[in-house]
């Protein structure tokens, strides 16, 4: 199991994904990729969620891709996925005193990801063509996987900067009530992404070839 914290910056990378669409990273994400910044067009403060991404494997054997395909099934997350991407969002927020009475003084949104992935623990067994055959799949489900960290990071930002609008409120317990209501209701809409990501790529199997 490896751990890295990935600071989202105010520029992200830009690329082209296998089906030709394109992919939004804030670390490189491939050959071609272009760096673009999405600081606010009017030079205000930059959103600028904090983020952390957590990689697991679990590890698989055999000599053939039918082999491996048969450990998938048996050691997959649920019994059923290559893969899974565990989302979750949470947000600070600290505060000042205003004629109003309290208003937000900073806010940050953090997006936490955990992405469990298939190890082949034996790949030295396998022959060449196995051996192509099993990263260019793992390839493809790593970065499906990581759509659905991108869906949660763009979340964060949403929800960062939403956190920002909170007008001023008498209390800051009516401020905090307003924040929890917003976070809700991102999170609520995250959640439909996610299924909506599942659903229209066939958890992946529609995005690239190797899956077919």
């Amino acid at each position: 199991m490896c751990a890295v914290a990935i600071p989202a910056m105010a520029q992200v990378h830009m690329c082209k994904g296998p089906d030709g669409r394109k992919v939004f990273s804030d670390v490189p994400c491939g050959d071609d990729a272009k760096v673009i910044d999405v600081r606010p067009s009017g030079g205000g403060t930059a959103v600028n969620p904090s983020t952390s991404l957590r990689n697991e494997y679990y590890d698989i054997r055999g000599t053939t891709y039918t082999d491996l395909q048969r450990e998938i099934a048996n050691k997959g997350p649920e019994g059923r996925w290559w893969g899974t991407a565990a989302t979750r969002l949470s947000f600070e927020i600290t505060f000042k005193r205003v004629p109003e009475g309290c208003a937000i003084d900073t806010a940050r949104a953090k997006a936490d990801s955990t992405v469990r992935l298939p190890r082949w623990a034996n790949r030295h067994d396998g022959d060449r063509r196995t051996q192509d055959q099993w990263d260019s799949s793992f390839r493809s489900l790593d970065l499906h996987e990581r759509g659905h960290v991108q869906i949660s990071l763009d979340t964060a930002r949403d929800l960062e900067r939403s956190l920002r609008e909170i007008p001023p409120a008498p209390t800051c317990d009516g401020i905090v009530s307003q924040a929890k209501v917003r976070a809700e209701a991102l999170n609520a809409r995250e959640r439909d992404r996610q299924v909506s990501y599942d659903r229209d790529t066939n958890h992946g199997v529609n995005q690239w070839s190797p899956y077919k």
